[in-house]
């Protein structure tokens, strides 16, 4: 997770909020600080930032097969030369169901303004929800999407405030696309 502290080099807090349900929590947190040009550095507005032409990445606490609530972050990819689009797509893991943002999850939903989704923009469509990752409203089988010409390498991601009950969050593998 990155979280910028501004430039003045004083320390900054990080308060951890548990549930009143009880249980163990572990929590491992390595802090590192990258200066203003280190390249390494994700682009402001980033939560998570992924390198390289292709990988995977998950919405925070998809290992504990809950989606959490009031989410509001972007996952950034570093766009590497040759290539000119983003392509995405559902991890092949099953459990947990790699995509599962809102009720119906037997099919893809693109009309998302009061549900849960997934941003990323693509010649057609903007916002993913639903139970399967696909172009195609009411698809049954998830598909690759991939990035409109010129668009930022960016997958976003908001959550409700409640009423996540059964929902996973998501596992998608990424690809960048050479360019013509």
């Amino acid at each position: 997770m990155y979280l910028e502290t501004g430039t003045t080099g004083t320390a900054g807090a990080l308060s951890i909020a548990k549930g009143t349900t009880a249980g163990i929590r572990n929590f491992e947190i390595k802090v590192t600080y990258y200066t203003c040009n280190n390249l390494a550095k994700a682009p402001p507005g980033c939560t998570q930032y992924f390198t390289g032409e292709s990988g995977s990445f998950q919405s925070y606490n998809y290992q504990g097969s809950q989606l959490l609530q009031s989410m509001n972050y972007n996952n950034c990819f570093r766009q590497e030369e040759g290539f000119c689009r983003l392509q995405i797509s559902e991890a092949t893991a099953m459990t947990p169901d790699p995509f599962i943002l809102s009720a119906n999850v037997a099919e893809t939903a693109h009309n998302c303004a009061t549900l849960s989704y997934v941003t990323f923009t693509t010649p057609t469509n903007s916002m993913f929800c639903g139970g399967v990752l696909s172009s195609v409203v009411g698809d049954m089988m998830p598909g690759a999407l991939t990035s409109a010409p010129g668009d930022s390498f960016l997958v976003g991601l908001r959550t409700l405030a409640d009423g996540l009950a059964d929902r996973t969050g998501f596992n998608l593998n990424y690809k960048q696309v050479a360019c013509p």
